[in-house]
């Protein structure tokens, strides 16, 4: 019983040191850094952040308003995004950082573990498409649709492994142009896919478009990791119109000739990288 209750008090006691050290790091430690270390990454890159970061109340970290931008422009804004440690698994030996997103009226929580076998949680939903900048910088389109999605991810010894549902609800774009080409303006269309993790490789799979005259599906390996915005895309996109679809854009349809790979089937083939993609 003795023995009992000194362990308990021991573990209290080592407990209550550990968070008392993670409080005074925290506190202690300079934003600067943290500021200069990501510009240091992202220039890397061609990408630049704003604005400076700054603590929250409790440990964590948090930017308002925050712009992530290319030589391109702006290809990411949220209201507030907020990252910060979980300090109840810390005490049970596990790093859990948490990471929450307000973009527009939608958001994005993610929970990822430094350590374990569970790596990764995420959850998105009504996050509008509008109020994502990149696709008007970087694919000069006009575009609208709601995105939702979720999934997780488990740690092995070859890397992680999972996969990640996706839906855009009520997708419509316009104006989309990959290098010299342009694709043909959809509305209304029904949405279904996922991006598939295997010993950390991510690839989407099979991503369909369903409308009014249209059908269209897009798969390939997605960039990754902390250089994503300089690995080369391999992807394709499969257009299938309906003669009536095709009939009211003909110009475009006329222009993609080079891409049919059987009647009424168009395979155009993504390359560049994410924030120069281009068809070849």
């Amino acid at each position: 019983m003795i023995k009992a209750t000194l362990l308990a008090r021991g573990a209290g006691l080592t407990a209550a040191v550990l968070a008392l050290f993670l409080i005074l790091s925290y506190v202690m430690f300079p934003t600067e850094r943290i500021d200069s270390l990501l510009a240091q990454i992202l220039s890397k890159q061609g990408l630049s952040l704003s604005p400076a970061v700054h603590k929250t109340p409790l440990p964590g970290l948090a930017w308002d308003d925050l712009l992530l931008s290319s030589e391109q422009g702006p290809l990411l804004s949220c209201r507030r995004l907020q990252v910060r440690p979980l300090l109840l698994p810390l005490f049970m030996g596990r790093a859990v950082i948490n990471g929450g997103a307000t973009i527009g009226k939608g958001h994005l929580d993610i929970r990822y573990a430094l350590n374990g076998k569970a790596a990764m949680d995420l959850e998105a939903d009504g996050i509008a498409l509008a109020d994502i900048p990149f696709f008007s910088s970087v694919l000069g389109a006009k575009v609208a649709g709601d995105l939702w999605s979720q999934g997780t991810l488990q740690r092995s010894s070859k890397g992680l492994n999972g996969d990640l549902k996706l839906e855009i609800k009520k997708l419509e774009f316009s104006g989309v142009k990959l290098g010299a080409f342009s694709l043909p303006d959809a509305a209304g269309l029904k949405t279904q896919g996922m991006v598939r993790v295997s010993q950390g490789k991510a690839r989407l799979e099979s991503f369909t478009l369903e409308g009014d005259g249209i059908y269209m599906r897009i798969s390939g390996d997605l960039p990754s990791g902390g250089n994503a915005a300089m690995e080369p895309l391999n992807m394709s996109l499969e257009i299938m119109p309906k003669p009536e679809f095709l009939e009211k854009q003909k110009l475009v349809f006329m222009l993609l000739a080079k891409f049919m790979t059987s009647p009424g089937v168009y395979t155009v083939p993504i390359r560049g990288t994410l924030l120069k993609p281009v068809t070849l």
